[in-house]
């Protein structure tokens, strides 16, 4: 099989397992949203991000490194995990020591309760890291994707029976637990890797050579996703980051499924490709079937958002659906970007790669710090804007590195783009219409999003019928043979 099929079915694989994990996370996180008050589900949210952090600035380049490297090492796999265990312990005792501390007398001492129980998932993430990059560089993406989505089914047993036995937040701490428990032991069983007691310092510094980079990126992209929750969370309170924690769940939930499903294959693929194959063509058919298969999942999400939101969270949770509303005009610039901090990290270039998204987290901390104070509407108005304005400056960066023909690229991405925002206007002239006449939210829903399915396909063979025919032909051509 073609490495250009290997890497279409791996990510296919990926999606199709993330696709099970996140609807079974979304119920949960639905089921939760309920029965918590929004202080106590705000909270718990709250102090997970800082978790977050916590395992990223452990495992952070790592999973690259392996799956980069030409040749597997059994010595080099082992020293590697030697040397992750060793700073995710020093990380977890930090997190013990000196967060638990801190958010007792900032916080709360709930939150101080929480940091404590959760510190040991960033040993256990640790131990997995080997295993996932081994799992990833063999393409064994089924494999992970079923252990995944195993550990995520037991893990939401665990958490749904302990709420109902009365446990409240913690049944969500209980079942992140027994979720990293469960991954690492069956992510061990199916790798085909043995670690070793063995440690070599020359690979410590290849490592830091390699991930330091990889490492500033993956907190300022962090940072950059997180900054306006972390704010939100600081200034206006845990209510009100409840509020646009659940606004941004459905998006994340497509991005994982969609765009980081897509984004995992990058690496394994482009660092493969033969000398002399043009990259910068390569990334724009790339951009141009993501654009093509996820812009409507986004928009479409968008402009239903007012009864999804009542419907799936309650009344509670209401005025989430303007956040998403707005949001989602955040993957206009966000899917052509996506792909290049990825793209250069395939080419060892992972300084430029930091510097990606150094631009994008200063833009985003700035433009978050500065509008929160006008309230989450106007902060995240701002946010879009932002996120337009610094592309071009991306842009400069990689194309140092790898030409793109960026008329190409907008010409490509045009009909997608089209087609999605008229698609947006469709449901929502629709819902203007006929919201005053159906008056159950639940088929007002079904029709929106009938009026979605439809709209975008139409839209897209009417005013652009050969651009539609050829994003088949290829998407078609990247799973099955001719």
């Amino acid at each position: 099989m073609s490495l250009k099929k290997r890497a279409a079915k791996g990510g296919l694989w990926i999606s199709i397992t993330r696709t099970g994990i996140n609807v079974i996370s979304f119920i949960v996180f639905v089921y939760l949203a309920r029965i918590l008050t929004l202080e106590d589900f705000g909270l718990v949210a709250f102090c997970m991000l800082f978790i977050e952090f916590a395992n990223i600035s452990v495992n952070a380049g790592v999973n690259q490194n392996i799956v980069q490297r030409k040749t597997w090492d059994e010595q080099y796999a082992s020293s590697t995990m030697f040397y992750v265990v060793g700073l995710a312990i020093l990380v977890a005792a930090g997190l013990v020591f000196i967060g638990a501390p801190i958010a007792y007398y900032t916080y709360s001492h709930v939150a101080a309760y929480v940091f404590m129980s959760l510190a040991p998932i960033t040993i256990l993430l640790s131990l997995q890291v080997v295993f996932n990059g081994k799992l990833v560089r063999d393409f064994k993406n089924k494999q992970m994707g079923v252990v995944k989505l195993i550990a995520t089914v037991l893990s939401a047993i665990v958490i749904i029976t302990l709420a109902e036995l009365g446990y409240g937040l913690w049944s969500m701490v209980i079942g992140r637990l027994v979720h990293s428990i469960l991954e690492l032991l069956l992510m061990t069983s199916i790798a085909g890797f043995r670690p070793k007691l063995y440690f070599n310092k020359e690979d410590k510094k290849e490592l830091r050579e390699f991930c330091l980079p990889l490492l500033g990126s993956a907190i300022l992209n962090m940072v950059n996703q997180k900054s306006v929750s972390i704010f939100t969370g600081a200034v206006l309170g845990p209510a009100n980051f409840a509020l646009l924690n659940a606004a941004k769940r459905g998006e994340n939930m497509i991005k994982a499924i969609t765009m980081s499903s897509i984004n995992s294959m990058v690496v394994p693929s482009f660092s493969r490709l033969k000398v002399g194959v043009n990259l910068g063509d390569l990334y724009i058919k790339l951009v141009v079937i993501s654009a093509t298969t996820v812009m409507p999942m986004f928009m479409g999400l968008g402009a239903i958002a007012d009864p999804f939101v009542t419907i799936i969270f309650g009344e509670k949770f209401s005025d989430s659906a303007i956040f998403m509303n707005i949001s989602v005009f955040t993957m206009f610039p966000a899917i052509i970007g996506w792909f290049l901090p990825t793209l250069l990290v395939s080419q060892a270039k992972t300084r430029d790669a930091f510097n990606l998204n150094l631009i994008s987290v200063i833009s985003s901390v700035l433009v978050a710090g500065c509008t929160i104070w006008f309230g989450i509407t106007t902060m995240l108005i701002c946010i879009v804007i932002a996120n337009f304005l610094i592309l071009p400056i991306r842009f400069k960066i990689v194309t140092k590195h790898i030409p793109i023909n960026i008329k190409k690229l907008i010409w490509a991405i045009f009909p997608s783009y089209f087609c999605a925002l008229a698609m947006f206007a469709c449901i929502m002239l629709s819902k203007h219409f006929l919201g005053p006449l159906i008056s159950n939210q639940i088929i007002l829903l079904s029709v929106l999003i009938l009026t979605g399915c439809l709209s975008y396909p139409i839209l897209s063979f009417l005013f652009f019928y050969k651009h539609t025919t050829e994003q088949l032909a290829q998407i078609k051509g990247m799973f099955f043979k001719n």
